[in-house]
């Protein structure tokens, strides 16, 4: 897989670094002044990010059908992540996860987590021990970018419920129904939904994370 992503340097260029597989390099070189920059791998989801850096690259080459798609599987991607991650790490302090457990979150999350509205209820449960819009209604600043560029969906009731009409149903459309007719302005959005949710779902690893390291504190 080629991808690429953004890297600023000190003195204020922004440059794009392209890759292929998943060989990521040390370093990249500033074509404004040629310092090197060295880069750090980053943690979690690599793969997610890749795939939405993909959409990212579809997007501006004019492919709004591919850039929907791949906005898409790259939420999903994260989901699913975190959702075997935290069961991992939740059943570690009895004994190390095998291969048949994961099996079983697996078919947990294919067969029993239901639509992807679910899904993201699903996740936001597991990781704030709150549905996904109570969980934005106390971090409302994630949904920031979304609403400046967006205003509808300043004055949606439900976040969830706006990002899987304005988002996934577009999805739903090419995939299940051959809808492959959608415009700049339709993958834009879904990109931007796409980045917007991948920040919410960092901000809720960040939560579980947090309450983890509380936990241990406290039993010290």
């Amino acid at each position: 897989m080629k991808f690429s992503f953004s890297v600023s340097c000190n003195c204020g260029k922004t440059f794009r670094v392209h890759v292929t597989g998943n060989n990521l390099p040390e370093s990249a070189q500033c074509p404004k002044c040629k310092s090197i920059i060295w880069l750090v791998e980053p943690l979690g989801n690599v793969v997610g990010m890749v795939i939405l850096s993909c959409a990212e690259a579809e997007l501006q080459k004019g492919d709004c059908t591919l850039a929907i798609v791949l906005a898409a599987m790259a939420v999903e991607c994260e989901l699913v992540y975190l959702f075997m991650k935290w069961n991992r790490i939740d059943l570690m302090p009895v004994r190390n996860p095998t291969d048949a457990d994961d099996e079983a979150w697996e078919t947990q999350w294919r067969d029993k987590a239901g639509n992807v509205a679910a899904r993201f209820d699903k996740v936001s449960s597991l990781l704030t021990g709150k549905s996904f819009d109570a969980f934005l209604a106390q971090n409302n600043w994630l949904l920031n970018a979304l609403h400046s560029q967006y205003p509808a969906s300043k004055s949606a009731e439900s976040p969830k419920d706006f990002l899987v009409t304005q988002f996934f149903r577009k999805r739903n459309k090419i995939v299940h129904y051959g809808k492959i007719d959608f415009q700049q302005p339709d993958a834009e959005m879904c990109v931007t939904c796409a980045s917007t949710l991948r920040k919410i779902l960092a901000a809720m690893d960040t939560k579980r994370i947090d309450d983890l390291e509380a936990k241990h504190s406290t039993q010290m």
